[in-house]
């Protein structure tokens, strides 16, 4: 694999019984890049990302992160290799502060085990701090740190999309995998969100996002890959997929 891509995926199928979710789908992201799956309702892109980050394993066809290969791992292992994910439907510990959630996300990086956790001994107490220290600076990062003591269920709908971000970049991800992180949003959270990516991707971390919101893809995006009905029918970039036929017939119609 070339040392430009960081996440290569080749051939990858998925069926659920007799529904064909996704059938030979290939595809490279290079590093640093903000590259999108796009398509409409029901082309697969979930499934996709879902197969990618370890809730799936792919009926055929492989994946590789950093050049080792992730197909049929499990979504903890996905984690600790370098791929951090949110959701389409927010998932958040409701009854937990801002801060608290962001601290889970770093545990995932902890090295104190179970035995420090008991009994609170000097290392696991001092990583402790350490943990809280790293979550205020990406929740300052996201930009909402006057939020750290409010409970996640408060919090607004943009501010907990950010919390969201801020956790799973808690786990210092190669690869942060988003699932329309704009959906909902309104114009002006929108374009925070895009000024958020940016400095995200800026300071090195490379993002796969799933989005509807074709103005944002268009204009953040390096490349893009379409899918229909489990196939990819397009790849390129953003002025190369807006003027494909296929696409402009299966999604982007003709405004």
């Amino acid at each position: 694999m070339p040392a430009t891509d960081l996440l290569l995926v080749s051939g990858i199928s998925k069926h659920f019984g007799g529904l064909s979710a996704l059938t030979d789908v290939s595809f490279s992201i290079g590093r640093g890049e903000i590259y999108a799956l796009i398509g409409p309702n029901g082309a697969g892109k979930t499934t996709l990302f879902n197969v990618i980050t370890g809730i799936y394993s792919p009926d055929s066809g492989s994946f590789c992160l950093n050049g080792q290969n992730m197909a049929g791992r499990k979504a903890s292992a996905m984690a600790k290799a370098g791929i951090a994910r949110t959701f389409q439907n927010i998932r958040l510990f409701s009854n937990m502060t801002a801060l608290e959630n962001v601290m889970v996300g770093r545990h995932s990086r902890t090295r104190a085990g179970v035995f420090g956790a008991i009994f609170r001994n000097a290392s696991s107490i001092r990583e402790e701090q350490q943990i809280a220290a790293r979550a205020r600076d990406l929740l300052s990062y996201v930009g909402i740190s006057r939020h750290e003591h409010m409970l996640a269920r408060n919090l607004s709908y943009g501010d907990q999309r950010r919390l969201e971000i801020a956790r799973a970049l808690a786990t210092d991800p190669m690869l942060l995998a988003l699932d329309e992180p704009a959906a909902g949003m309104n114009h002006s959270d929108t374009d925070s969100l895009r000024i958020l990516l940016e400095r995200i991707r800026m300071d090195g971390v490379t993002i796969l996002l799933i989005e509807h919101d074709v103005k944002l893809v268009m204009g953040i995006c390096d490349r893009l890959c379409v899918l229909n009905f489990g196939h990819k029918i397009a790849e390129g970039t953003p002025e190369e997929v807006r003027s494909n036929p296929a696409v402009i017939e299966a999604y982007l119609g003709n405004s």
